[in-house]
């Protein structure tokens, strides 16, 4: 029976004499964003598995494993889906695309029945102004729970740059009804659970946004002053069902972003209801069956949750900690009925595994686990560390050490791999990373620094990388190299940077600004012009207010292009490494060719490599292994 296949897959086994890293390591993760139907009977889930991927719907009452529905090809990749009843999924699939000679990504709509009948595309093939559909179709604003027909999305309207929200049939592409528009520079909607759209964010201009919200007798109110240069940050992260209250984070009584509610009638913040000292509140959890508030959600060395009361969530992670050994027990979702919840549970740093817990009979069982051919083999410690900056700014960092040595005063000379996040608005966590752990299984300590610019610690910290690409965010990487060689557990001649997006940036600039610190660097769909970057993003609706923390074209040209490494090739003195998706959509492939192309006429040691049908996330394929193995066979360069 599939319960007892489920049970069988948690059972650990001793890894393979022939062990492969790369393909190990460089495995997509088995399961992906996994929902309960309405009764509790099936699963749907985005599988991989033999180098195949797609929807699946798994029938519990059946023995039969899994059955993928829409598979994942070179022109399309399925992206998030929901239950909108027992006979009815909806999902989203990514495409590549081209608009007026601009290579794009869109997204497409549909819904089919479980056994994967009845595939629907939700939208029209093209509007009446533009003979296209709309780029993105799968900006959900609410998938409205009472409701078994319809959802909301927003998209933009006919032949403008403003966005609208329409009511979308989930069974046909009949013609979609819109719920709110004639927002001047509106770009992003907020509906609660029920779906009534109380919140708009718009732009006045490039540099200027506006925000709205509906007050309880239904008219819109401008409250733009709460968000205006000067003021302190105001960020709407949750709808109350009472329509006066939504949930907002503020720096304004604190050195974090902490939790509060918020009158939209009286224009008043309440009472604080949760702050952590050291980290922003970056989300809340709602309630899945009313829409109150249960949760806020913060980061440590990992995301945490803090549940409010006695909340369910609560309930089912003690419940589940209580019956298994597992260190960790996360809370992921709960289907529409409120009977089924899908949580997950790991071991210190190992890969987590995904739980079904059925409430109304206490029933629990381990799906099988998201990286099979890493069962029994032994991970990297993972240790939080920080470390001053030039400038005496503290910096939060994680380091990864190979198998064996436990703490980092046991690590002597290692060979080290210097790895910056990408985003740069983003953060590293403790826990298990393929990347890292990969490092570390060939020898290397890993140095992850959530460099100033980072999320989650602060406004202050954040707005500190703001046009520092290359610069001061770019000195903290630096720093926390030469503090591993200070301290001896770096050797000073093996320490390499590696990074993807704007970690392969960092990684570039790591060798045109400081190449007697590197012996060698690896880029992933990295920057490597930032004027082209910004040109590139200027083609795209509000582009320009999206590169605004970068710089600006002409007022900061000089700065632009002392830190874009394409245009520094002659400072590189150690080998390159290349590496670039062909249809990567958020950094152009032309960065990556870009850098290379004048690496080459530099004559300087670099390789570069083309993924094929490779996006910005490495999900496509199998090119997460393929980039393993290209860095395989360039680590003997770096030492």
């Amino acid at each position: 029976m599939f319960l007892s296949m489920l049970a069988a897959a948690t059972v650990a086994a001793a890894p393979a004499t022939d062990f492969d890293a790369a393909a190990a390591f460089g495995a997509m993760p088995l399961f992906r964003s996994i929902q309960v139907s309405p009764n509790g009977e099936m699963l749907a889930a985005v599988v991989r598995s033999g180098g195949r991927s797609g929807l699946a719907v798994i029938d519990i009452t059946e023995g039969v494993g899994f059955k993928r529905f829409v598979e994942d090809s070179d022109a399309l990749k399925v992206g998030k889906f929901f239950w909108k009843a027992d006979d009815r999924l909806v999902f989203s699939a990514r495409i590549p695309g081209n608009r007026y000679g601009t290579p794009v990504v869109e997204t497409r709509m549909f819904s089919m029945e479980p056994e994967g009948k009845g595939i629907r595309s939700l939208y029209r093939e093209s509007t009446r102004n533009t003979g296209l559909p709309p780029q993105i179709q799968d900006d959900v604003v609410s998938w409205l729970p009472n409701d078994p027909q319809n959802i909301y999305v927003q998209y933009l309207g006919q032949g403008t740059n403003t966005t609208n929200v329409m009511r979308m049939r989930v069974d046909n592409p009949t013609r979609h009804r819109v719920v709110e528009a004639n927002r001047k520079g509106a770009f992003d909607w907020m509906a609660d659970r029920d779906g009534n759209v109380r919140v708009v964010n718009s732009l006045r201009n490039e540099k200027t946004r506006m925000l709205h919200v509906k007050t309880p007798d239904g008219k819109w109110k401008d409250i733009s002053h709460r968000i205006a240069p000067g003021q302190p940050n105001f960020r709407i992260v949750g709808l109350d069902p009472d329509q006066d209250t939504v949930y907002i984070t503020s720096d304004h009584a604190t050195d974090t972003m902490a939790l509060y509610p918020y009158s939209v009638t009286n224009d008043v913040i309440g009472e604080l209801l949760f702050s952590h000292p050291t980290s922003d509140v970056y989300g809340i959890s709602l309630s899945p069956k009313n829409g109150r508030l249960i949760g806020a959600r913060y980061a440590e060395e990992s995301p945490v949750t803090h549940w409010f009361g006695n909340s369910l969530p609560k309930k089912l992670i003690k419940a589940i900690g209580d019956a298994t050994d597992a260190d960790y027990v996360s809370f992921h979702n709960l289907n529409m009925t409120g009977d089924a919840a899908i949580l997950s549970v790991s071991n210190g740093i190992r890969p987590s595994q995904y739980v079904m817990f059925t409430i109304s009979s206490g029933e629990m069982f381990y799906l099988p686990q998201q990286y099979p051919d890493l069962a029994g083999v032994d991970m990297g410690e993972v240790i939080s560390v920080e470390y001053k900056a030039r400038d005496g700014l503290t910096i939060p960092a994680f380091v990864t050490l190979p198998p064996g040595i436990k703490s980092l005063e046991d690590a002597k000379n290692l060979p080290f791999a210097i790895n910056p996040h990408g985003g740069p608005t983003s953060r590293d966590f403790a826990g298990f990373d393929w990347l890292a752990q990969y490092l570390a299984s060939q020898g290397y300590g890993v140095l992850q620094m959530n460099f100033r610019g980072s999320d989650g610690y602060g406004a202050e910290f954040k707005s500190a990388g703001n046009r520092e690409w290359g610069q001061a965010m770019q000195d903290d990487i630096s720093d926390g190299a030469q503090w591993l060689i200070d301290q001896g557990s770096a050797h000073p001649d093996k320490t390499m940077i590696i990074g993807g997006s704007y970690g392969g940036y960092a990684a570039l600039m790591g060798a045109v600004k400081t190449p007697d610190l590197f012996s060698c660097a690896v880029s992933l769909n990295g920057v490597s012009d930032l004027p082209a970057l910004i040109s590139h993003e200027a083609e795209f609706v509000n582009g320009s207010y999206a590169t605004r923390h970068i710089g600006r074209l002409w007022k900061d040209r000089v700065m632009l292009r002392e830190n874009s490494p394409a245009r520094r090739a002659e400072d590189v003195q150690i080998p390159v490494l290349i590496v670039h998706g062909e249809k990567d959509r958020v950094v152009p492939l032309n960065q990556g060719q870009r850098m290379a192309r004048a690496l080459e006429r530099a004559d300087k040691d670099v390789r570069f490599v083309e993924l094929d049908e490779g996006s910005h996330y490495l999900d496509v394929n199998d090119n997460r292994v393929t980039f393993l193995r290209e860095l395989e066979a360039f680590l003997p360069r770096c030492q």
